[in-house]
């Protein structure tokens, strides 16, 4: 699916080309595109991978096709990993920065200028992150605990540009195509989760330099995600340990006390205790919420512990 913009149109447009990852994305993605539209240096191109959605996606991209220059490509169901990579090489070549927009994600309308504004002063910059601010309209402990977790609270905190952080995400990353080239792209081995770790060390290997704006996109969140979601996160630490050792040890003491409590139950108090003060001092919530948060905690690390020793038990091939 291909919209043909004037030559004008072309020359407005920035100089990114975003890449949104889609399956079933129906819930979101239109105000994923309509913020897109929305931004004020807008995309060269936007391509959408498809993993094979059986819903509204398309019909949606469609939608949105006289507005931005979309394309469709798709990757089979192989993985994160796999869609990511056909993403930013099926991109217009002349675009000197690629970003990643996740499907669930709202953009600010002033990152990529603000973003691209950085990275071109500063060539030592691999990748630039903005900052996620999940919101979620369900009610229930997982939908509060998508939104108020302490990776949340932690994420928020942050120091930004020209601070330099050992990872970014891709939710809503902007990435120098240079540099992507010269690591040679995201691997397909990570088809659950961790793609964006294994992009980041990759880039740091090659001397590039991460970081993070404090620049906002809205994260539409849903409590459903929380129980897979996590399970394949832990299935993917044991990938992500098995190509980086050194930068993500697997048998730490932590990881080794959080496997041990999903099979000594006695032990979850423990990780319980742990979350409590945690939440307490570092996200500065009441008694009783972080009581919860840390409950929630202790459920999230025993299936992300569970993933790891599933994934670990298979020798780290998915």
């Amino acid at each position: 699916m291909l919209c043909i913009l004037s030559a004008t149109e072309r020359k407005a447009r920035g100089p990114v080309s975003v890449v949104i990852l889609t399956r079933n994305s129906a819930r979101t993605l239109r105000q994923c595109l309509d913020g897109l539209e929305a931004s004020r240096m807008k995309p060269a191109e936007v391509l959408v991978v498809d993993g094979g959605s059986t819903d509204e996606t398309l019909n949606i991209v469609r939608e949105h096709s006289s507005s931005l220059n979309m394309r469709v490509l798709y990757d089979g169901g192989r993985g994160l990993g796999y869609a990511r990579d056909v993403g930013w090489r099926g991109t217009l070549a002349s675009s000197g920065y690629v970003a990643m927009v996740d499907s669930d994600v709202v953009v600010d309308p002033g990152f990529f200028g603000s973003a691209i504004r950085i990275m071109d002063e500063d060539r030592g910059l691999g990748a630039l992150a903005g900052k996620l601010k999940s919101e979620c309209e369900e009610r229930g402990l997982t939908a509060k605990f998508q939104v108020r977790n302490l990776s949340m609270h932690l994420h928020m905190k942050d120091s930004p540009y020209p601070v330099q952080v050992p990872s970014v995400h891709t939710a809503f990353t902007v990435f120098r195509r240079r540099a992507l080239e010269e690591v040679g792209g995201f691997s397909s081995s990570y088809r659950l989760a961790k793609e964006d770790s294994y992009i980041s060390f990759r880039l740091r290997e090659r001397g590039y330099r991460l970081s993070l704006l404090n620049v906002y996109a809205r994260h539409l969140e849903t409590g459903r995600r929380f129980w897979r979601v996590n399970f394949r996160y832990g299935r993917s630490y044991a990938v992500i340990a098995r190509d980086f050792p050194g930068q993500a040890p697997l048998w730490t003491v932590k990881n080794v006390v959080y496997v041990a409590a999903v099979f000594l139950p006695f032990l979850q108090p423990f990780v319980m205790a742990r979350y409590f003060r945690r939440y307490l001092k570092e996200a500065g919530l009441p008694a009783s919420e972080s009581l919860e948060m840390a409950s929630m905690e202790a459920v999230r690390q025993g299936l992300r512990s569970s993933g790891m020793l599933y994934q670990f038990l298979k020798g780290g091939v998915d």
